[in-house]
This record gives C-alpha cells, structure tokens and sequence, in this order.
C-alpha cells in the first residue's frame, strides 16, 4: 500500500502535464512509434478481469504469482506495480482483478505484445486450472489522484471501491467540483477528530470506448476493512450523503486488494 500511495501520487502530477488519450488500442495492436520530446507521457492503470478456474485456492494462487513476477522480470517491457483486486461479488465475467501500471499507452501496447508473443502461452500453461483472462475484459484509465492519505501504511493489502456514476438532471462538474470542496473540508475535520487515516481517492479517466459510459469513475482506498466501514458509515450520517445522491448516481463496486508487485 506505501509503494502504490508514492507511485499514484507521482501519476497526478505526471497527469497534470499530458493530455488524456481517449481511445485503448486491441491489444494485438503494434505500438507506433511515438515521439515525446516536449509532452509527457500519461501512465495509465488496466483492470484485467479474471475467472476462477476449477482448482482455484489462495495458496495455487500465490504460487502462480511468483511465477508471473519472474516472467515479468524475463521480459523486455517494465511493469510499475501490479495488484490482486478480489470482488465482493463475483459475477459470471469477473472473479477478480488483476491490476497493472503502466508508464504509458505506448508502453501497455508493447508490453502487451511482447508477452502475447513470447509468455503468454506458457503462463497459460502454467494457470490452465487455476484462472482464466480475456482480452475482451482488459480496461484501461488515466488515474489523477484527488486526495492523498494522511497516515501511510506498510501493509500489502487493502480495500478499494469503484464508483461508475452519471450526472443526475441539471447537475455538472460544476457542481461536483463544489462538493469535493465541501467533502475534503469533511475529511480534514474527520481526521481531526478521528487521527490521520489511510483513506484517499483517485479519479479514473477511461482510455476505451464503452457503451455505458460514465460521467465520471472514482476509486475510493482505505487501508482495512474497519476503516472502510468506520469512515462510510460517518460519511453516510452526514449532510454530504445527501448533497452527492442529488448530483449523481452510482455503481459502486467493493474489492479486497493485495499488493503483488512494486
């Protein structure tokens, strides 16, 4: 969780300097060339959605994620850090997550091509019982952090939830700018009352078409389970609860994070 808060927290200054990309090449696409002399590059996070095989267990798992690292560390492409994300509630295309940073789009397109070419098959070979992926399933985003954490932690695991949500009539990101600013008021005063805590917030810019296109997607982090639970349930008792189910609805979607690389 310390490795992901330093490395997220450099993204949002990177972010600050690039242009956001606005569609996700296949990725059975060659990278073009691309020159970046005067522009910097936009990292960009992918969600790689998995299927629990039939001899499926935390421990096979484990296992076959040392062996990953290890091709990572063969091949001719660099990973920033990678996560497990398990959900709360699987459902028939995604039992979990598996999480990659990337430098760039550039950057994901070639290393996406270097493993399809020369790992991909003998990591199938190795994971054939134990998980199944598709491209189909792989989304990437622009992450910008919104809030960073007050307290950092050690731990390699965390909480994360997805929020996917559109603008209710006759609201904006006017409005939505005007709550944040009420809603980190509510956090500092949160803090004050409760000590720092390890809750922050990235906002995720989709890098893929989609049908069922939000107006925006955040990702809420905390450290544990407790804080998770303590800091909505205070949220929810507040005049703010109430301020952002009138600007806009969501789906929200809660995972068990673990941290596998960087």
């Amino acid at each position: 969780m310390k490795h992901l808060f330093i490395l997220l927290s450099l993204i949002s200054l990177l972010s600050s300097c690039s242009e956001n990309q606005t569609n996700q090449e296949p990725m059975t696409t060659v990278a073009n060339d691309i020159t970046e002399s005067n522009v910097q590059a936009q990292p960009v996070i992918e969600y790689v959605w998995h299927k629990k095989g039939a001899n499926f267990s935390e421990d096979a798992l484990n296992a076959a994620i040392d062996q990953w690292n290890a091709l990572i560390d063969q091949g001719e492409y660099q990973i920033q850090f990678a996560n497990i994300l398990m959900a709360d509630q699987p459902n028939e295309d995604m039992d979990f997550m598996w999480s990659i940073l990337w430098d760039s789009m550039a950057a994901r397109n070639a290393g996406w091509q270097y493993w399809q070419q020369n790992q991909e098959s003998q990591w199938q070979s190795m994971t054939s019982e134990l998980l199944t992926y598709s491209e189909e399933h792989a989304y990437a985003f622009a992450p910008t952090v919104q809030r960073s954490a007050s307290a950092e932690s050690d731990s390699k695991s965390f909480r994360a939830q997805y929020a996917f949500c559109n603008f209710n009539d006759g609201y904006s990101q006017i409005d939505l700018a005007q709550f944040q600013t009420a809603y980190h008021a509510w956090i500092d005063a949160y803090e004050r009352d409760n000590g720092p805590t390890g809750y922050w917030y990235v906002d995720l810019a989709p890098q893929f078409e989609s049908e069922a296109s939000s107006d925006f997607v955040w990702l809420h982090l905390w450290a544990d389970l407790d804080e998770q639970t303590t800091g909505m349930t205070d949220f929810g008792q507040s005049p703010l609860a109430a301020q952002v189910a009138a600007i806009s609805t969501c789906q929200n979607y809660d995972f068990t994070g673990q941290g596998i690389r960087g």
